[in-house]
């Protein structure tokens, strides 16, 4: 690797760079180079990934509330159901706001994600970024789940400073919004996520905390966890 490429690659979380080979990870410090070029709010790559019928998506962005909620509403809407996906925050230049860097194992409904189908969706995240995008779908509806399906609790951060929010529930279309949506509406930032699906099950992992930085409050933890619930039932 280059020094430039390194230094990306060590301003991420060791779990990071044990999970990616040096093209992957190429791939996305060429994402993240793309969006700086270009000065674009939003950059996505395809990467290598040897799972069949899944394909990895970079997506890289200026970290903000509500992003992983908003990039999940474009894969819903792009014909995209999330298999998996990572989150991760690393620092940008003194006096920048933070990057975000996501990744996603989608399954596209409709043939080959190829290169003008990686443009689209791009085209399709600056719309919603920019805030001046009539929804083509209708808010998430998670029918077909009930309250005994689904688990919701909080676990301590190792450092104590942040909180993490455990979901594990049946899989179906638009679920990463629909969770996504519930904790942007509730004043939650991400910090980072893990999301996971096997035999039909999701185990999704949040990293949060509230927008000021702060750890999650013992009396939020019940207001948010209802929230989640809700947005998970067949009435949501």
């Amino acid at each position: 690797m280059n020094e430039r490429l390194s230094e990306f690659a060590r301003s991420l979380p060791n779990d990071y760079r044990t999970r990616f080979d040096a093209d992957q990870i190429a791939v996305h410090f060429q994402t993240l180079e793309d969006r700086a070029r270009s000065g674009s709010p939003v950059a996505v790559r395809r990467f290598p990934w040897s799972q069949p019928g899944i394909t990895g998506l970079c997506v890289v962005a200026e970290d903000r509330p509500g992003l992983l909620s908003n990039i999940s509403r474009a894969l819903s809407e792009f014909g995209c159901d999330v298999d998996s996906a990572l989150a991760f925050t690393r620092p940008s230049a003194e006096g920048r706001p933070a990057e975000a860097l996501d990744l996603f194992f989608v399954r596209y409904q409709d043939g080959p994600f190829d290169e003008a189908r990686e443009e689209e969706l791009a085209e399709l995240l600056r719309k919603i970024l920019s805030g001046n995008y009539e929804s083509r779908l209708p808010p998430p509806s998670q029918a077909g789940s009930s309250a005994s399906d689904t688990t919701v609790r909080f676990l301590e951060d190792e450092s104590g400073s942040l909180t993490v929010l455990e979901v594990e529930t049946n899989d179906r279309s638009g679920l990463l919004w629909a969770l996504t949506r519930a904790l942007h509406r509730e004043s939650v930032q991400i910090v980072s996520s893990k999301i996971k699906t096997s035999g039909g099950r999701v185990q999704d992992r949040f990293v949060i905390c509230e927008t000021n930085g702060s750890p999650i409050r013992p009396e939020r933890r019940l207001v948010i966890q209802v929230a989640v619930l809700t947005a998970l039932s067949p009435h949501a």
